[in-house]
């Protein structure tokens, strides 16, 4: 019984992942990817790293 729960919060966290990558302006398909290799473990980090820094544009 855990293992398909984790199998199917892995799945699930893919789509996740890239949502919120989407949303912090950061690259989706390079999280999807690290969601398929971590699994639950993406969206977390990047609750953690938070939204991409940007340079300032130059006048």
């Amino acid at each position: 019984m855990a293992y398909w729960l984790f199998v199917i919060a892995s799945i699930g966290s893919i789509p996740l992942a890239g949502a919120m990558a989407r949303e912090r302006s950061r690259s989706s398909a390079r999280w999807l990817w690290i969601a398929v290799a971590v699994g639950p473990l993406a969206p977390l980090a990047l609750l953690i790293l938070g939204a991409a820094k940007h340079p300032a544009e130059a006048n």
